[in-house]
């Protein structure tokens, strides 16, 4: 199943609010920089997928493929943030710039980043 850039951001936005325990429409919406309604609406393409449980009145959950889905990103971005902080790139624009990466980069170049930083001794950097 092929996810888009922008159903990968979904995903993050809504780990990160289930797991602070804030997962409202509305702060989605507000985190995304859209419309509560627009949220809804892609919510419910979200659950098509198989990716989340959506109910009318807000009750948003990731499925088990959505929570796998939203766990690889932020391994992914940890990552590549390391490898940024690594390269001397200053915090705020190592997170930034992982933000971005996380969805471009081809799974073989994150294997071998991984794999660089480890043969660095860089993979427990903080």
């Amino acid at each position: 199943m092929s996810v888009s850039t922008r159903e990968e951001e979904y995903i993050e936005v809504i780990y990160e609010l289930q797991e602070c325990g804030n997962l409202k429409i509305r702060e989605i919406a507000r985190r995304l920089g859209v419309r509560p309604s627009s949220v809804v609406e892609f919510l419910r393409k979200l659950e098509e997928k198989g990716l989340l449980e959506y109910e009318k009145g807000g009750r948003v959950q990731l499925t088990s493929k959505g929570l796998e889905l939203a766990k690889s990103l932020e391994a992914k971005h940890q990552l590549l943030y390391k490898f940024l902080i690594a390269l001397g790139v200053p915090k705020e624009i190592a997170i930034r710039d992982a933000c971005k990466m996380e969805h471009y980069l081809h799974p073989e170049t994150i294997v071998r980043i991984k794999e660089f930083l480890s043969k660095c001794n860089m993979g427990e950097l903080k």
